[in-house]
């Protein structure tokens, strides 16, 4: 009696464990396809998200959209995870017609999707979005230049930046263009200039968003504007002070001058500035040279005579300016 039982309890573990990889395998496989087509129900959720697309008023129009549109909404479906999946991987974008510039709501909902019949919307984000129009204006405003790099040693820039023309005209909506101060241009490299006038084509910076600007041919290959900008580029000067020097009166005998002594500051070139010495500095005060001056005049009599100094190279400034001559 024992024996048959024992067999058929050997018969049993033989028949459960021959193959037994390959029976996991299949076992495995069953519990994924089964997952697999369980989950193909009609209750699975997940938030795809959506690109927006704005067709804007032509550049024509009197209006623009202030309003800032999101570039995707996010949407969550309901339907079969394989749908779903497709749509999430290939999705049309979403198509606003906004070119008659009067809209002002947008009200997103499953209309404006392309959606096949077994998915649901649940929910949209954003559900809508209020629009902004505001009119059209153009405005002339200044061009403003700057600069970059330094002149080769010696040499410095004279004056500011010539602009030429020094204005465009900004066009968008009025609450930006109206606060516009200026238009800035690309900076002008004065590296390695020397003396001169220096003539450059310099693109005028992009605008603020919303806002084109309507100038001079733009520069090949590009919308940029272009402007025409000299700078002048000057040799460095320096400054020397000689105070108290004595006025020498020239023209008349035995004449004397009211000051005696002036100040006279001169500029010029650093090496010719150093050169210098107090006894070159000669104010002059020559009433010989004044019209309508001759030597028959009266012996005695004053004039009011401008002061020189001969510096050659050199500008200079007298302080004061003029002397009273007597004699």
């Amino acid at each position: 009696m024992i024996q048959p039982i024992s067999s058929g309890w050997s018969l049993a573990r033989e028949y459960v464990t021959h193959n037994l990889s390959l029976k996991l395998f299949a076992l495995c496989f069953s519990l994924a396809l089964f997952a697999y087509f369980h989950g193909q129900g009609d209750n699975h959720q997940r938030t795809v998200r959506f690109d927006v697309i704005a067709r804007l008023p032509p550049d024509s129009a009197k209006w623009a959209l202030l309003t800032a549109l999101p570039s995707e909404i996010r949407v969550t479906l309901k339907g079969r995870i394989g749908t779903i999946d497709r749509l999430s991987q290939n999705s049309a974008p979403l198509e606003l017609d906004l070119r008659n510039g009067n809209r002002k709501q947008v009200t997103f909902d499953e209309s404006l999707l392309s959606l096949p019949p077994d998915v649901t919307v649940l929910l949209i984000d954003p559900p809508s979005l209020d629009l902004e129009w505001q009119a059209v204006v153009e405005r002339e405003i200044p061009l403003e230049a700057s600069m970059t790099g330094q002149p080769q040693e010696g040499f410095v820039v004279k004056g500011e930046p010539v602009v030429s023309p020094g204005k465009l005209v900004a066009i968008g909506p009025s609450s930006i263009v109206q606060v516009l101060q200026f238009a800035s241009l690309e900076p002008f490299n004065l590296t390695g200039l020397t003396e001169g006038v220096h003539r450059r084509r310099i693109k005028v910076n992009a605008p603020v968003e919303r806002v084109k600007f309507r100038g001079p041919q733009p520069a090949s290959g590009d919308n940029a504007v272009v402007v025409n900008v000299a700078v002048t580029i000057a040799r460095r000067m320096s400054e020397m002070k000689f105070a108290n020097r004595p006025v020498s009166v020239v023209g008349v005998p035995a004449g004397f001058s009211s000051p005696s002594y002036v100040d006279v500051t001169v500029v010029g070139p650093p090496e010719v500035v150093r050169a210098l010495r107090a006894e070159q500095v000669v104010p002059k005060a020559d009433v010989g040279a004044l019209p309508g001056f001759t030597a028959k005049e009266n012996k005695r009599g004053s004039r009011t005579v401008p002061l020189t100094v001969d510096l050659s190279k050199a500008e200079v400034e007298v302080q004061p300016p003029t002397v009273t001559v007597r004699w």
